[in-house]
């Protein structure tokens, strides 16, 4: 496919569903995965301009030879995971358990004022 100024593009498109692990509760959570991205093909150790670099609506992905386009697609759906995973209903491991917190410091305010 070619871009608006003519440069070859690659269109990019991946939908589904996985499992994941919930980082909070360890049980699994759906994710669902939606990516439509373009990506500009450069040849590698092509010379771009600083103006070219920063431009955030282009992405560029470097070719030289054949393109690994299962790599690719596993790239991307990397990029797209979340750090984390967790439910929205889960709260902070402990928390329910843990009642009132007690300060770390809480046993220095008895010392204080007294003679060493």
């Amino acid at each position: 496919m070619k871009g608006a100024r003519g440069e070859a593009l690659l269109a990019l498109e991946v939908s589904g569903e996985l499992s994941l692990a919930c980082q909070r509760c360890l049980e699994g959570i759906r994710f669902t995965v939606d990516i439509d991205s373009r990506l500009e093909l450069v040849p590698e150790g092509a010379e771009m301009s600083q103006d070219e670099l920063e431009d955030d609506s282009r992405d560029f992905l470097p070719v030289a030879g054949v393109l690994e386009v299962a790599g690719l697609i596993e790239d991307e759906i990397l990029l797209a995971l979340p750090v984390a995973p967790r439910h929205e209903r889960c709260g902070l491991p402990g928390a329910a358990e843990a009642g009132e917190r007690i300060s770390p410091f809480a046993g220095l305010a008895g010392l204080k004022g007294k003679p060493n």
